[in-house]
Formats: C-alpha cells, structure tokens, sequence
C-alpha cells in the first residue's frame, strides 16, 4: 500500500504503509510519524524538508535505505531507532554551501540500524547526540573528517563490534565516556594533523583490543580508564594511560613514511615522494612497533589515495603487500575491507601488483586463466563477507600454485644434481641417465613428500 502524507494536524501514518510519499510544503515530520510501521520499505522525502522528529521511523524494520535532503537541519532523537534493515543512509550537503543543511543529528538517531555498514557525515554537521550509533552490529567505517562537531558523544559509537575505521575532524576537542566502548575490531581512528590536544573520557576504546594506527596531538589527555583491555596499546606502551598516550603523541617519530600514508587525506604526493627518496640516504625501518608496513597505515585509512599508492609501490616490493602485522592481517585485507566502490581501481591495482604479476613472473599461461574467474568474481562482489571469502580462495589458489612451481624447481634441481654425480670410477661420465632412471635415484622420492608436507600440498606421509 502506498500513503501520501498530508500534513494535516494529527494525521499519522497507517500501519499497512508500504511507500510513503509527501505532498508539496510539508516541512516537518511530526514526532512518532511512522513508529513501528514494520512494512514500510520505502520512503522519498520532499524537498524543502526542514526537520524530522523524535522517533519518525523508529522500528521500521523493513525499510533497507533513506535520502536526507539538505535542506533538512535536524534528526530528532530516535529518528532511526531499530531500523534493522537499514543499509544506506545519504547525508546530503547543501548544493550551494556547506553552512546550509543538516546541523545536528539528536541522541540513539541510528541506534541499533543492525544492517548499516558505512557513514560519512557532511561538513554541515556540528553535533552529535549521545548513543547515536551505538549497537550498530556491523558498522564498518565512520567518516566525520569534514564536519565541525568538537565531541564524540557517550557511548556515540559504543558496541559496535566490527567497526575498524573512524576519521575525525580537526575541530575534535574530546572523546566522550564510552564513545568507541567495546569496538573489539576499531584498528584506525584518523585524527587531523592540524587538530587541538584531545581530552579522553573514561572507558572511551574500552577494549578496542586491536587498536594500533590512532595518533594523538600533543598535550592530549586521557581518564585513568580510558584504555582499559586495549591490549596492543598495553602490550607497547604499558597499561597506564599517561604512557599510553605519550605513546600515540609519537607513535610515527621514527618512521617518515607511515606518518605520510597516515594522514594520506592531507599528503601530496610530491611530499611522500620527496620523503622515500631521502630513505635512500638515512634507512628508516619499513615494518613499525605495530608490524605495519605503510602499506597497511594506507589501506586502513577511509578513502585511501591511490597516488601514495604508486608511489609507495614504486618504492617497497610488492610482496609486502602480502606481511602481516601484529592483528594477523595484510595490508590487502584491510583495503578488500575498506572496498567502495570509489576505490576500485586502487583494489585492482594493488591486486594487479600482488597476485598478476606474481603469476607472470612464474610465465604460466595455464595458472592465469584458471585464475581469472577468482578475481573477476572478487572484484565484482559488493557483500564484503562475500568478497573476504573470495580473496580466500584467491589467496590460497596463488601460494598452492607457487608450492607446486616450486617443487618443479627443486625436483629438476635434484635431476641436475644427480646426473653431474654420475661418473665412473676412471672419473669419466656415465651415460646420461633417462628422466625415469634419474627420478627414481635422485632422492626425489623422499625429499618431494617432505617439501609438500612442509609447505601443506599434502598429508605428511611419515
């Protein structure tokens, strides 16, 4: 059923709504407008829009994504509440200028969209209430780099448990108490190179267990609790919050080219250039106190550059791509999870760089075409579950076919070793052995096994 909302006094939405229209002129949704439609699926607000109230959508269930207008200034409180399935949410600016459209977004506005994976708040933006993504089950990234809020509110962005990426404005003043609480998978929290000192409130990364890449400005403080179980920070820098937060203050000192690829949004590429090329002169490590490679600073940023990227690559090999840092993950993992679709040349030529050229150097024609299906299907998934799992099965497909070349290598290496020792006792050599005889006394036979239980090809048959 479609409804077309009036305006009217007291006029309330049916529970049967399926799509909701509005009439011309209507500038206001008044409080508890659409509460608990649980069909509703689809909404087009007008334009001209000014405020939404409390509670307008709450427990709409079915409704799966909403177009904020910019003339819109306000969310009431609970605007969203328990929008399920809620996937895209578009924060419109204003076409004309930044100062004009939304201002504020009200308290547990998005709280609990348990289907809401990306956010990015538009510069117009100068405050957030408290709870305003908490519960977000499978938020991934929040960008609030442009907007001009001074704080993260209580428990703005609490439990949400798969969270990796959060970048802030340089007006950022303070993080509120329990505003990241419990993000068990927060790993980036960008904060501006020009940004105020920053005060902590109490149990604001409350086990953020692996967070690692957050800088700090220096003169920023932080509660007694404000850290308390984020155990890589502990693990480096101690569990008291003053070391912790000296820690961050200089957590790129002595590494040039993380501290560029870390604040990428505000780096030319000229400035990292510049800063690579006197790495010729005075070594600087490529893997910091973090097992992270600039590589990984790069790709766990929001919106990564693709021109840091080449010139990075340029620089370091790309098998590096492919290390490990001290969350178990590659620098692809974290840019396969940061996927958009504004960044998909970037993936494709990392992929281009870490796995093509790799098949070429081994110059196997066969291996290549069996291998793109894999990366056509891996490029072309927009579910990230889905998109991780077909990186899997590209990943192990490339180092089973590396195992295999590699055996080839050492059982012909074994051949030639066995047919340069064959000599007679005057020290003439024998007559050239045939493949079979040579296989069958080269020790091919037990080394092989071996080497493929070593390298997990197959079963150890010890």
């Amino acid at each position: 059923m479609e409804y077309r909302y009036e305006g009217n006094e007291g006029e309330m939405v049916p529970l049967s709504a399926q799509q909701l229209t509005f009439s011309t002129g209507v500038q206001e949704l008044p409080d508890n407008l659409c509460n608990g439609r649980g069909l509703l699926d689809k909404v087009t607000l007008p334009e001209g829009l000014i405020k939404i109230g409390i509670a307008v959508f709450a427990y709409c269930t079915r409704l799966s994504e909403i177009k904020i207008c910019y003339t819109v200034e306000s969310l009431g409180k609970a605007a969203f509440i328990c929008c399920n399935q809620l996937t895209k949410v578009d924060l419109e600016c204003s076409s004309s200028s930044p100062h004009h459209g939304l201002k504020t977004i009200g308290a547990f506005v998005f709280s609990s969209c348990r289907s809401l994976e990306r956010i990015k708040i538009p510069s117009s933006v100068n405050a957030l209430g408290k709870s305003v993504f908490d519960g977000c089950n499978i938020l991934l990234e929040a960008i609030l780099s442009t907007t001009s809020i001074t704080k993260i509110p209580i428990s703005g962005f609490a439990d949400c448990p798969f969270l990796q990426t959060v970048s802030l404005p340089n007006s950022m003043e303070s993080v509120g108490c329990k505003a990241f609480y419990q993000c068990f998978s927060l790993i980036t929290v960008i904060v501006p190179l020009d940004s105020k000192p920053i005060e902590i409130g109490p149990e604001s990364f409350y086990r953020c267990v692996f967070l690692a890449n957050l800088v700090l400005p220096e003169g920023s403080n932080a509660d007694e609790a404000s850290f308390v179980q984020c155990t890589l920070l502990e693990d480096r820098f101690g569990e008291k919050a003053d070391d912790i937060v000296h820690g961050l203050v200089h957590r790129f000192d002595n590494f040039p080219v993380q501290k560029i690829a870390y604040y990428n949004s505000c780096t030319t590429a000229e400035e990292l250039r510049q800063c690579v090329e006197k790495l010729d002169k005075k070594e600087s490590p490529l893997v910091d106190d973090f097992g992270m490679t600039p590589f990984h600073i790069l790709f766990s940023s929001p919106e990564p550059s693709q021109d840091l990227f080449e010139i990075l690559l340029d620089k370091f090999p790309h098998y590096v791509l492919g290390w490990k840092d001290a969350n178990d993950n590659t620098a692809m993992e974290y840019l396969l999870n940061n996927w958009t679709r504004e960044n998909k040349a970037l993936l494709e030529d990392a992929l281009q760089s870490w796995m093509y050229n790799r098949l070429d150097c081994w110059r196997s024609d066969d291996w290549r075409i069996r291998f793109l299906p894999t990366m056509n299907a891996l490029l072309a998934q927009e579910d990230r579950v889905i998109r991780m799992s077909w990186f899997g099965i590209a990943w192990s497909a490339l180092k089973h076919f590396e195992n295999v070349e590699s055996l080839s290598i050492l059982e012909m290496a074994l051949w030639k070793w066995q047919n340069k020792g064959e000599r007679n006792n005057d020290g003439t050599k024998r007559r050239a052995l045939d493949r079979d005889q040579c296989r069958s006394i080269c020790g091919a036979d037990v080394v092989i096994p071996n080497v493929e239980a070593f390298l997990g090809i197959i079963p150890s048959r010890a």
